[in-house]
């Protein structure tokens, strides 16, 4: 079940992105459940008591908790990285300031229903990108993690770090053998001890990223120049 979240204070906006998706339902991937709020407010408080979405529409001028204060919210207070936004508005000048929130798209008020369908596509292609699991041994041990809630793998000595949003673990092993449970997904190596998931890296600078958890990681000389070309071919497919 892939959920979306479409908020706006619009009573009839909120109605027409709901009918689009109900009315093409055929054309996605997976079966889509849709919940709908009218405040800022009310979607923030139902994601707070551990309600999650795949996709949230956020309408950007909305009175109250304004979309860009609850994408904030969603990546800083609530940490939730990989949530999908795409923003709504009237307006084309919010550009510059949703930057800390990373949504996925923009779209344009009126709405192009076809481009609506291309982003909730897009996004349901990103969710099973991420939907995967990496497993490792550990003592004897096999251990299960949702590919989503991993930041990073770094080499050390003889063993990984593995770094997630719910902590750390190290296992025996060398980064080229991890490469093979990731298909699909979008993680990069930066640095010959570094691999990172494109979807939890907050900022990127020529010499360094920065993750979801703040931990700021080198890149190394040889790899500047391929990271900022996966960083653009990882945004062009967001885009489309």
């Amino acid at each position: 079940m892939f959920r979306i979240g479409i908020c706006d204070d619009q009573k009839a906006f909120c109605s027409q992105i709901e009918g689009i998706i109900l009315e093409n339902q055929g054309v996605f991937v997976e079966q889509v459940e849709i919940d709908v709020f009218y405040s800022g407010e009310r979607l923030a408080e139902f994601i707070k008591h551990e309600h999650d979405f795949d996709l949230v529409f956020l309408d950007i001028e909305m009175e109250g908790l304004n979309g860009l204060e609850l994408g904030l919210k969603i990546r800083e207070e609530m940490d939730n990285q990989t949530m999908q936004i795409v923003y709504v508005s009237g307006k084309e000048s919010y550009y510059k300031d949703l930057f800390d929130v990373r949504p996925m798209h923009f779209l344009s008020k009126p709405i192009d229903v076809a481009m609506l369908i291309k982003d909730i596509n897009l996004a349901m292609k990103l969710n099973g990108c991420l939907g995967g699991v990496f497993c490792y041994r550990k003592a004897a041990m096999t251990y299960k993690i949702p590919i989503k809630e991993i930041l990073y793998f770094q080499s050390v000595n003889r063993e990984i770090k593995i770094t997630m949003i719910t902590g750390e673990d190290l296992f025996y092993g060398k980064l080229r053998d991890i490469y093979p449970q990731l298909e699909g997904a979008q993680f990069m190596k930066i640095h010959k001890s570094y691999l990172v998931n494109y979807e939890h890296v907050v900022t990127y600078k020529y010499d360094e990223v920065r993750m979801s958890n703040s931990d700021c990681l080198p890149i190394s000389q040889l790899k500047r120049k391929e990271i900022r070309a996966l960083q653009l071919r990882y945004e062009i497919e967001r885009l489309g």
